[in-house]
């Protein structure tokens, strides 16, 4: 039975923050109460990884090993990693995210649950050591358990912790656009400090062709979805060479560019 957030006033702050994270990230979805069926806990995720594996390996046997794993990675931690930035960031709130339970559908964990609870209230700097913290605990207790199913190096795996993070602070940006580029390279050195992977990951500005500046992500690590049948590089990835991220990333710029 879901938490009514009406009914207590830390059931209210938590459900805004939720409704917030929400609309900063469509997919986001999280609600309060209790674990649904088909939710796990990320501190006992085993049988779910299991069972994004199986869904991997069967729907994509060509990638291989280093694909199946890094996949099922993402797909393990992209919720606790947003939701940790961004409500830090827009909201100056830490909830316990160690009890996040997320939701798992076939290839794909999207939206969760969190059970009734106060929160942390302060500003972002203050918070930042903490919900990093937070984070790298969390993903301590999952790489083990995925690790136990299909090995995945922790160095390979805290470079696309450490990607999501900095992908956060890119829509971040995008979300508050007053946000100028020094800012967020200083929020991306600040949280990937706070993580302990200083150099895991970043930020590097690409010139426009109207001689402006975007921020991109610098990815260290190679997310391996090349390997799909249907998979290519993507424009930020490493393997390529910087000429031909900067023609990528222009292109798709230029494509979801808003209208004039």
């Amino acid at each position: 039975m879901p938490f009514d957030a009406s009914t207590a006033g830390e059931g209210s702050a938590l459900g805004q923050l939720l409704q917030q994270l929400a609309q900063a990230l469509p997919g986001l979805d999280g609600r309060i109460g209790e674990a649904a069926a088909d939710e796990f806990a990320l501190a006992a995720a085993g049988p779910a990884i299991g069972q994004l594996l199986l869904h991997l390996r069967s729907r994509h046997p060509e990638a291989g090993p280093h694909y199946w794993g890094c996949r099922s990675w993402g797909l393990l931690l992209w919720q606790p990693a947003y939701a940790t930035v961004l409500a830090v960031e827009l909201a100056g709130a830490l909830p316990d995210w160690s009890s996040m339970q997320q939701c798992l559908l076939p290839g794909m964990v999207a939206g969760f649950s969190l059970p009734a609870q106060p929160l942390r209230h302060g500003s972002a700097a203050s918070l930042r050591p903490p919900a990093a913290a937070q984070l790298s605990a969390i993903a301590a207790t999952v790489l083990p358990q995925l690790a136990a199913q299909q090995p995945l190096h922790a160095k390979l795996a805290g470079r696309l912790l450490a990607d999501c993070v900095v992908a956060a602070l890119l829509l971040l940006q995008r979300l508050q656009p007053a946000r100028d580029n020094a800012a967020i390279e200083q929020l991306t050195g600040q949280w990937l400090s706070a993580l302990g992977l200083p150099q895991a990951s970043g930020v590097w500005p690409v010139t426009l062709e109207n001689g402006g500046e975007r921020l991109a992500l610098a990815r260290r690590a190679c997310c391996q979805h090349f390997r799909r049948c249907d998979g290519a590089l993507c424009s930020t990835c490493p393997k390529l060479q910087v000429t031909a991220r900067v023609a990528l990333l222009r292109e798709e710029w230029a494509q979801h560019a808003d209208p004039a």
